[in-house]
């Protein structure tokens, strides 16, 4: 297969972590990068043996870049997604896909339209944990689901400043929910289907000098009649990555951040490891956005699966401003209501 030349735009820590993975065999090609800073694309430039161009205006007017991998502040990522479609370039945006349901949605059509590949950086789904909690949950092996329960947090916190974007409010509506918990959001629809409806509560716990809250909680009711509960926070002591499914056969737990799994079938007193073949889920994710580039193929994770997260985000932003439970929009639903 022919590399997709593509374009990071974004060049800080998660744009050099796509710029590595995609230089491991995923069928992408780095040609190109842009951002804000003259010196850091400069450098991102010297690094991935690529040329630096001033702008996104740039990028997207060069005839060389296919596609682009976007990793800018969440606020821009539905008019540069729009912008490229225009263009006719492919895009791989990273999560949170958008930060409203009404974006996420003019974004996807725009993608449509031009007959473009959306896909949206979710690859914890793709972690050996859980595509092997997934096949469990196919074959019955956790019989009804009754609980949902995980916890996605980092230790951020302890570095941010004011000067960085993610401090901003705007940037990130329900804390740490929009850059940490959104993943868990996508793994656990992922599992157990549609969210109809969420209660959250957000709170500054240990942060101070900036706008944003630091620790973010959440209850989730599913159309399956399954229930869940979602910690996040950007100031745990350290990373902290797991999530664990209590159903009526058996329960799961994933641990080391989707390297490790374990199963205690019922009656069992002791859980068991499951065997599992190790895996990198971001070129996974990179290898499937350039072959369906290639092929006309659909990612596992594009526009209107992305959108269903954004739903749940939006609802769990609402239910932390007024204190109650909120449905869901449709679009998180991915199925008609019952």
């Amino acid at each position: 297969m022919t590399p997709v030349r593509v374009a990071a735009v974004g060049v800080g820590g998660w744009g050099r972590v796509l710029a590595d993975a995609a230089g491991r065999g995923t069928g992408l090609a780095i040609v190109a990068c842009t951002s804000r800073s003259a010196d850091n694309r400069a450098a991102f430039a010297k690094a991935y043996a690529c040329k630096a161009l001033p702008s996104f205006e740039a990028v997207l007017a060069d005839p060389d870049v296919e596609g682009v991998l976007i990793t800018t502040p969440h606020s821009l990522h539905a008019k540069q997604v729009v912008a490229a479609a225009a263009a006719g370039k492919h895009v791989f945006v990273d999560k949170p896909f958008t930060l409203t349901v009404a974006d996420a949605h003019r974004a996807t059509e725009a993608c449509r339209q031009a007959r473009v590949v959306l896909a949206v950086g979710h690859q914890r789904r793709r972690q050996p944990a859980s595509r092997a909690l997934k096949r469990f949950l196919d074959e019955g092996t956790l019989g009804r689901v009754a609980q949902i329960e995980g916890n996605f947090s980092a230790t951020i916190g302890f570095t941010l400043t004011t000067d960085m974007w993610r401090t901003l409010r705007a940037e990130t509506p329900g804390g740490p929910m929009t850059n940490l918990g959104i993943h868990h959001v996508d793994t656990y629809r992922y599992f157990l289907g549609p969210i109809v409806r969420v209660t959250a509560f957000v709170r500054r716990v240990a942060l101070t000098g900036v706008e944003i809250d630091d620790a973010t909680s959440i209850l989730f009711e599913f159309a399956s009649g399954s229930l869940g509960y979602l910690g996040t926070s950007w100031v745990h002591a350290n990373r902290t990555a797991i999530i664990t499914l209590h159903g009526t056969e058996a329960q799961a737990w994933s641990e080391a951040d989707g390297a490790q799994l374990f199963l205690a079938r019922r009656g069992q007193p002791e859980r068991a490891a499951v065997p599992l073949t190790a895996a990198d889920p971001v070129v996974d994710e990179l290898t499937e956005f350039a072959r369906c580039v290639r092929d006309g193929a659909a990612p596992e994770v594009g526009g209107e699966e992305a959108t269903a997260n954004i739903a749940v985000l939006e609802a769990i932003v609402e239910s932390s401003q007024t204190g109650r439970a909120v449905q869901v929009d449709g679009a998180g639903w991915g199925a008609r209501r019952p």
